[in-house]
């Protein structure tokens, strides 16, 4: 059995969706329940910005990884019960 780093990336991608439906969250009660001034939307247009450049910023930089690269290889404990395989004589 091959563990490979893809692991890292589906978290990754993971995370961002939490991110992404925490954004939506607040972007919501601050559209619904905040004033709606050129104040507010501009901090809206700002977050969103960032946060839309950080992603593809970061997805950008994700890709140039091999992800199929192994990270742990278990092959080798295939036999594993040969290990604990005591052979102990005892004569009198």
């Amino acid at each position: 059995m091959v563990i490979s780093l893809a692991i890292f990336y589906y978290l990754y991608l993971v995370i961002l969706g939490i991110f992404v439906l925490y954004s939506l969250f607040n972007i919501y009660h601050l559209l619904r329940f905040g004033f709606l001034t050129i104040t507010n939307i501009l901090v809206i247009i700002i977050y969103l910005a960032a946060a839309s450049w950080l992603v593809v910023f970061s997805l950008s930089v994700l890709m140039t990884i091999d992800w199929s690269r192994t990270l742990i290889d278990l092959s080798g404990f295939a036999n594993w019960k040969s290990f604990f395989n005591f052979n102990i004589n005892i004569h009198p």
